[in-house]
């Protein structure tokens, strides 16, 4: 039996992963220099009164827009089987592009992504692949742009199972009595684990596959402008690392932009400087849509 969706004020389950809030009712249809629906997928464990920050951002930035939002726990980034993860998008992709029946047209789009770390980016990924197991292997997810918050890092994974088990246990660590430190060596034993069981399977670990994919020009349109939002004061994503990955997508072809917070905590960009924050999303917007 599938988990029940968690309780989300102002939004209705799509799945037990997948929430929506459409734009405000009174609003008129979203005018063409802004977005019809914006997606956010959210950091690893991630709680609704969290991420709900981000969302309540967009609907002040863009008021007619809905609103789809993605919860998941680092557990299922980095344990959960492909195919399970592709499925588990599918309300993303159903919503935002429904299959037309009959004679009715669809109804062009205007999209804006928003992926929070690498759990964000691993369903973001995900959300990619379903689409085209929905729509056909040659087409690619339309977006204009996408804001990338905190993510990608590094995927040598020896040298970074300490930073992904420090974000695992303050993401569960509420839920266990013991001190945080017995939390983090729990999930550094499992990652080890987890990460032996695929070398011995012959398996893409979920942060390369998703990396991967996100370069993939047959899978993600080249037309798609990229933000990355990062600070080198990250525990998690070295900025170092991040800064190696745009190389790799500006050299693949991707209308790429950066911004960089000063003393951040891993995706703490909001919360310290919310207008540099949301200034930039927007003034991206525009340049992503030749406005």
């Amino acid at each position: 039996m599938a988990p029940k969706p968690v309780p989300f004020p102002g939004f209705t389950p799509l799945s037990n992963r997948v929430y929506l809030r459409n734009g405000h009712e009174k609003a008129k249809p979203a005018p063409a220099d802004e977005p019809t629906t914006i997606v956010i997928f959210g950091w690893g464990d991630g709680m609704p009164k969290h991420v709900s920050k981000y969302s309540d951002g967009f609907a002040e930035l863009y008021p007619r827009a809905r609103i789809l939002v993605v919860l998941s726990g680092t557990f299922q980034a980095s344990n959960q089987p492909l195919d399970d993860r592709v499925e588990a998008m599918m309300p993303v992709v159903d919503t935002i592009f429904p299959t037309p029946t009959g004679s009715d047209p669809a109804v062009p789009e205007r999209v804006l992504l928003h992926a929070m770390s690498n759990t964000g980016g691993i369903f973001l990924a995900a959300s990619y692949v379903a689409y085209q197991k929905r729509h056909g292997p040659d087409k690619t997810f339309p977006h204009q742009l996408l804001v990338c918050d905190s993510t990608p890092g590094s995927l040598d994974f020896a040298s970074q199972v300490g930073r992904w088990s420090h974000a695992m246990a303050v993401g569960t660590g509420k839920y266990f009595p013991w001190p945080i430190f017995v939390t983090q060596a729990l999930w550094y034993m499992f990652l080890w684990g987890n990460w032996a069981w695929e070398q011995m399977k012959g398996s893409e670990a979920s942060g390369v596959w998703a990396v991967r994919i996100c370069m993939d020009q047959s899978i993600c349109p080249t037309d798609t402008t990229r933000l990355y939002l990062y600070s080198k004061e990250d525990e998690i994503i070295w900025w170092e690392d991040l800064e190696t990955n745009v190389a790799d997508v500006k050299a693949a072809g991707y209308p790429v932009e950066l911004e960089m917070f000063e003393g951040t905590p891993h995706v703490g960009h909001m919360r310290a400087y919310p207008e540099q924050y949301w200034n930039r999303i927007s003034s991206c917007w525009k340049a992503a849509i030749g406005k």
